[in-house]
């Protein structure tokens, strides 16, 4: 999983900067955008299409292509999905006085809607990239009852899945993405929290997959989290654990030839997260980026940080210890 070459990557060099590179002082929330929601008409089409750019000569080449194509189910799935619900004015308000975010899965009760994505995505999916534990975990969700799938739905979204239920969790966790995803981009921006101090997302409450940076906002450009369930993104200040919120002892690990991409490492909470630079790479999208670049969280790893894994590397990476 690691690529060649990168056991040198803890090292510095001209590809692979200290820990310093501008960012000795805590960077300031930049102006902009504070909440994106996600858009449904694109997002799952240049998801799927940045998977196939990444796919070729990628020692993880077989794997980017079947979540391409999973990816591909997803997007179809959208189509003629139930209307599905929402929460009301009152319910947004009852979430802002816990702290809470309004999509969050412990609080709002997901309809069926759901499991008509799965169903769509089992169909649709191209069986040609399915290894046999993949296809064998898409009979057994095709013969699984309602209350099995809604079972499994909610020990993935509790951080509980097992190994024996990773692959069919893969599954589970795209129709998750499929639903929350068309729910967060109904919702009105101006209805979620109005701080983002913390990591996870205003949208869902889920955690973010990566972050991206853009330049501009201040001297060292502004980073914008992305959500690993809802797929909504949100403004959040630099050089600052995403799991803890510290500032404190924060510093960053990257693979060798990788300018673009950096693990930045709390060792307040051994929390780790990665940051994508748009600046060296513009063509960035966060999970398939993320899933591109597994080799990093295996290095990073090996030093003892964590954080909660991309939710199509499930039976990979260990969930961090709270």
């Amino acid at each position: 999983m690691v690529p060649s070459g990168s056991r040198e990557a803890l090292s510095s060099g001209p590809d692979n900067p200290t820990a310093a590179f501008g960012e000795n002082i805590l960077g300031a929330a930049a102006e902009g955008e504070r909440v994106r929601l996600p858009d449904l008409a694109t997002l799952f089409q240049i998801r799927a299409a940045r998977l196939r750019e990444l796919a070729p000569g990628h020692d993880l080449e077989g794997f980017l292509r079947l979540i391409a194509a999973l990816v591909t189910a997803q997007h179809e799935a959208l189509s003629n999905l139930p209307p599905g619900s929402l929460p009301g004015a009152a319910e947004i308000a009852k979430a802002k006085l816990v702290k809470r975010a309004p999509l969050d899965p412990a609080i709002w009760s997901r309809d069926g809607s759901w499991r008509v994505a799965l169903s769509r995505i089992l169909e649709t999916i191209d069986r040609e990239v399915l290894p046999e534990s993949a296809r064998a975990a898409r009979d057994a969700l095709l013969a699984a009852s309602p209350v099995d799938l809604e079972a499994l739905a909610d020990r993935f979204l509790g951080g509980d899945v097992t190994g024996a239920e990773a692959a069919q969790a893969v599954f589970v966790a795209a129709a998750l993405q499929v639903a929350w995803t068309r729910m967060a981009a109904l919702l009105d921006a101006a209805d979620l929290a109005s701080e983002t101090e913390s990591g996870d997302c205003p949208a869902c409450g889920s955690p973010p997959v990566s972050g991206l940076i853009s330049p501009g906002g201040t001297k060292f450009g502004h980073r914008h989290l992305h959500c690993s369930l809802c797929a909504t993104s949100w403004r959040y200040v630099r050089v600052r654990c995403v799991h803890c919120g510290s500032t404190d002892k924060v510093s960053f690990r990257n693979l060798a030839g990788t300018a673009y991409l950096r693990a930045e490492c709390c060792e307040v909470c051994q929390g780790y997260s990665k940051v994508f630079y748009l600046e060296k790479a513009r063509a960035i999208e966060p999970l398939a980026d993320d899933l591109a670049s597994l080799g990093l969280d295996v290095l990073v790893g090996e030093e003892g940080f964590a954080r909660v894994p991309n939710p199509f590397v499930l039976g990979i990476m260990e969930h961090p210890e709270s």
